[in-house]
């Protein structure tokens, strides 16, 4: 008990103006379909603390204080974004109360910069293999033109009959090649 009383005591210690702040901040984030991440970096701003203390405070202390209130904020988001979805007109879609907050604003332009990033890194993997290809056809158009050049030697598998003629022609090579041999070894022994 003694722990909790010194915890209490400190100079940094959670406030309950603290967790009030920090839940509000929560919920519109849940609510407007932010990240929790993004409530705790705000919060961490407004507070004087890091992101970190403020996620631990949430899911360690506070968060279970305000169940009711999560799940409330999740069907308003979800209420939300059905009213986004259900409207079919593009200009209707765009409504002004959704755009006010600078924050959305910020993040509609972080997401067009990270999209225009992720789209010009892949426009240069297409270009670099688009000229892959290029090289490549190129390579194998010259390959072909070689083949077709070049005379074919192989006429195929050899039939049993070929297989034997060719056998007996190479026996007939050797045993020339042997007698030779013995002729030219009978020459030399005679010298």
């Amino acid at each position: 008990m003694q722990s909790v009383e010194k915890w209490a005591t400190r100079s940094d210690a959670w406030t309950p103006q603290d967790d009030e702040r920090l839940s509000a901040l929560v919920l519109e984030h849940i609510r407007t379909g932010s990240t929790q991440l993004r409530a705790f970096e705000e919060a961490a701003a407004e507070l004087g603390r890091t992101a970190a203390a403020c996620g631990y405070r949430w899911n360690g202390v506070v968060r279970k204080d305000y169940k009711q209130e999560i799940e409330e904020a999740k069907r308003a988001r979800k209420m939300q974004h059905k009213a986004r979805t259900t409207v079919s007109s593009p200009a209707i879609t765009a409504e002004p109360a959704t755009m006010t907050s600078s924050d959305s604003m910020r993040e509609v332009v972080t997401f067009l910069q990270t999209y225009d990033q992720q789209y010009q890194k892949l426009r240069s993997q297409l270009e670099a293999l688009e000229s892959e290809r290029r090289s490549l056809t190129e390579q194998v158009r010259t390959l072909e033109a070689k083949l077709t050049r070049a005379p074919i030697v192989d006429d195929g598998p050899l039939t049993p009959e070929q297989l034997e003629q060719d056998s007996k022609a190479l026996f007939a090579i050797m045993e020339r090649a042997r007698k030779l041999l013995e002729d030219d070894g009978r020459t030399h022994a005679n010298d």
